[in-house]
């Protein structure tokens, strides 16, 4: 089941004629993390806006939003506060108190958590966030970047199973912004939360998300892919400007090629190598797998059925591995 449902959302603010949103269908799965963008005015922060009703600005709406199934409106604030999390484009609007810790504590203290969860919970997200280092500091002496970060880790602590994020970046710079949508990678990769995101920053975005929603006078005209945007280039030119460099490039000068679009720099490097050098298209990505394995002559560490104990009467460490290294991957061994 989708967690949000919008179905045929029209919404007109006071006294005008033209609507600010209209005819929008839109469904968000559990887990999927979707970016919305468009053009300045074009409705994207009044659609974000309408998934949190305590939020969403006063006119005339026609359709239906459903959160879990259930009609938006009718939650109460406290499932709104701790269900739906929502960080605004100026920090300054959102920090209420005068310490780190605090702030990450407010809305825990809000929701009439007890002392030992709220304890637990703060260190948590101060640990996955990094900023323990600063978690006694004023708010006051916060850079911009580092107030944004504590947005966030204050609207996470709650573990909201919705986030929503108008614009989050406009006030950041591009080093600043690129940790933050980092971040939002883990959050989403991570603790599997549904993110849905307004922004006009799309280079970092683009390879992270799962979908793509265009808007353009109140009205939905993609949804679908990241990779799927460059062709919609073909018919609307204006609209390769706002796409991340490579995908731009692609869409200026290879239409109607075959191969996926590139998303990364690194994609789009390796796409236009190919493209000069005369040989197949690949669209950027890497050969990985069997299929590169088949490519080399043979590997340069082999392991079969490898057993190992640091002691004679130890645990196994290792139990019938088997592993092969090929030359020129890149291998990164994981676990506890």
């Amino acid at each position: 089941m989708a967690l949000v449902e919008i179905k045929d959302l029209t919404f007109y603010y006071p006294e005008t004629r033209i609507p600010a949103l209209h005819g929008i269908d839109l469904s968000v799965g559990e887990g999927e993390f979707v970016l919305i963008c468009g053009p300045s005015g074009c409705g994207k922060s009044t659609l974000l806006r309408r998934l949190k009703p305590v939020l969403a600005p006063y006119g005339t709406a026609n359709g239906s939003v459903l959160f879990a199934g259930e009609p938006i409106e009718g939650l109460s604030h406290r499932r709104q506060t701790a269900e739906i999390g929502f960080v605004m484009q100026d920090p300054e609007m959102q920090i209420a108190t005068d310490k780190v810790y605090h702030e990450l504590a407010f809305g825990l203290e809000s929701l009439g958590v007890d002392q030992a969860s709220m304890r637990i919970r703060t260190c948590e997200m101060a640990n996955f966030f990094g900023i323990q280092n600063w978690f006694n500091m004023q708010t006051a002496s916060l850079s911009g970047g580092q107030k944004q970060l504590l947005c966030l880790a204050s609207v996470m602590v709650m573990q909201p199973r919705l986030l929503l994020l108008d614009e989050p970046t406009s006030q950041l710079d591009p080093i600043a912004a690129g940790e933050f949508f980092d971040t939002l990678k883990r959050i989403n990769r991570e603790l599997g939360t549904t993110i849905i995101i307004t922004e006009h920053r799309t280079e970092n975005l683009f390879p992270i998300v799962d979908r793509v929603v265009m808007m353009r006078e109140g009205g939905v005209f993609y949804n679908g892919e990241p990779r799927g945007c460059a062709k919609i280039a073909e018919n609307e030119p204006a609209f390769a400007a706002a796409l991340p460099t490579a995908m731009s490039v692609y869409a200026r000068t290879c239409l109607g090629d075959d191969a996926p679009a590139p998303l990364t720099v690194r994609e789009g490097m390796l796409y236009l190598k190919g493209r000069l050098s005369g040989a197949p298209a690949t669209g950027g990505k890497l050969p990985t797998g069997k299929k590169a394995a088949e490519r080399r002559a043979k590997p340069v560490v082999s392991m079969r059925g490898a057993w190992y104990r640091y002691e004679r009467n130890s645990p196994d460490i290792l139990r019938g591995a088997s592993l092969d290294v090929y030359p020129g991957e890149l291998y990164c061994l994981i676990g506890g």
